[in-house]
């Protein structure tokens, strides 16, 4: 059960950190960019694994392969309520580095029928730092990203509470691309890579590395309004048994896509709505998340 719990906090902490990287583009040198987004998602379903697909119980409550969405227990189901606060920050330290941080804000809840009034769990999770370098302008904009994530969240062995953190650093490096359309004002991203996930002692397998891909592409409707949409993929390694070094069945992954509207008010200051789709999973939840945001950039050296 601890698993199923700690799933909500790693989906959308990875869900929201492809926000924070998302873009080839750095900003002017002394320019700060500030977001703050909220997630809210409420599900009683999952994406299944190789394993869940073996079990004869989770095959009746759905689970006939892996990759169908089902329910989350076979026994006791469950529900989750998930609302998430992401606030970023980003500084433009030369033109060419970008330094920033994001901090999570988690209020989650898990119910089933075997503990239908579970406690709310309301808290700081993970926090990301990261720095990205842009390495190219001509014939197209490409930039490097190394970013760690750090176990600063509440991490609990408790069977009964709800993880926002998965108690471990993990590492990660990411290569983007994109291109401006001017004078047509529209643009396109491309990142590609790579999560180092260290080891955590409370758990019993090691944790598989995982790629990530994400495009972005984006259109000025007017000088106010943006159409953009983001496809995400995570595509995780097996996890190895500590006991006996063999690779487990099941890995993590998901595809998400998430159609957007942004409004800008005056320059600096920017709305976002959006929702966003699973489209491909194992061991994830599964159901779209509403998501709002607003975001501000200023000048520190005016």
């Amino acid at each position: 059960m601890r698993v199923s719990l700690l799933l909500f906090a790693v989906s959308l902490s990875w869900l929201t950190s492809s926000d924070a990287f998302a873009g080839a583009w750095t900003l002017p040198k002394g320019r700060l960019w500030l977001k703050s987004a909220i997630y809210y998602q409420s599900t009683k379903s999952r994406f299944c694994t190789e394993q869940d697909a073996r079990s004869l119980s989770f095959q009746e409550a759905g689970c006939t392969s892996a990759g169908r969405s089902a329910p989350f227990d076979p026994f006791v189901r469950g529900e989750s309520e998930a609302l998430a606060i992401f606030t970023e920050a980003v500084y433009g330290a030369t033109g060419w580095l970008d330094l920033g941080i994001q901090v999570p804000f988690y209020s989650l809840q898990f119910t089933n029928l075997a503990n239908p009034g579970r406690p709310r769990t309301t808290t700081l999770g993970d926090l990301r730092f990261f720095a990205k370098v842009r390495l190219l302008e001509k014939p197209f904009l490409s930039s490097i990203t190394l970013g760690a994530k750090s176990p600063t969240g509440d991490f609990n062995v408790d069977a009964e509470a709800v993880n926002v953190s998965e108690g471990q650093w993990d590492f990660e490096v990411l290569g983007e691309i994109g291109k401006s359309f001017w004078p047509v004002r529209g643009y396109v991203s491309l990142g590609v890579g790579y999560r180092f996930r260290n080891d955590n002692d409370n758990f019993e397998h090691t944790m598989g590395n995982e790629f990530i891909a994400l495009l972005e592409a984006g259109y000025n409707v007017t000088d106010k309004i943006m159409l953009k949409g983001s496809l995400d993929w995570l595509r995780g390694s097996r996890p190895q048994l500590k006991s006996t070094g063999d690779k487990l069945l099941w890995h993590r992954e998901l595809m998400t896509i998430a159609p957007a509207l942004v409004y800008s008010i005056g320059e600096n200051l920017q709305l976002e709505s959006s929702i966003r789709f699973s489209i491909r999973g194992r061991d994830f939840p599964d159901g779209p998340q509403f998501i709002g945001a607003v975001s501000y950039d200023f000048s520190l050296l005016d």
